[in-house]
Order: structure tokens, then sequence, then C-alpha cells
């Protein structure tokens, strides 16, 4: 699900994925399909976004932040 618009977005914080290399760029092809990139270091640091705010992947299109903790919680499944 993409949205739409751009007004009222809430757009995640980009620090923490900053602090890992290739995490953005490995978030923004996860957008098609290929999760090869995505680093479990990049998925911890997704988790660590706040809920409900929307990862801005390229100009004009913005993913909510559950869209990437879907596919990191199916690579990286969280150990109990």
């Amino acid at each position: 699900m993409v949205r739409e618009t751009e007004a009222d977005a809430k757009y995640c914080p980009p620090k923490a994925l900053d602090n890992e290399d290739g995490c953005y760029y490995a978030l923004r092809i996860a957008t098609d399909g290929d999760i090869r990139w995505l680093s479990k270091e990049c998925c911890t640091a997704v988790r660590t976004l706040p809920d409900g705010c929307y990862l801005l992947a390229f100009p004009g299109k913005a993913y909510p932040l559950d869209f990437f903790t879907t596919i990191c919680d199916k690579k990286f499944p969280i150990e109990k």
C-alpha cells in the first residue's frame, strides 16, 4: 500500500536507518520484492521506528512502516 497524498503524512525519522550502512537502499529495493539486501541490523533499526509513520522510499511514494516490519518479520523472525 502506497500513500497517495503527502498531506498529513507522518514520516519516519531516518536517523536510525542512517546508522546502518545500505539500510535505506535495501528498503527501497524491498518495495519491489527484492529482500536479499536486507540485513538483520537493518530490520532491527526498522523495528525502532515509531508505529504509524511512513517511510519515504522514493519522491512521491511513502510506504507505511508496517509494510517494512512485515517483510523484516518474515525474513528475520523475532526470537522469543
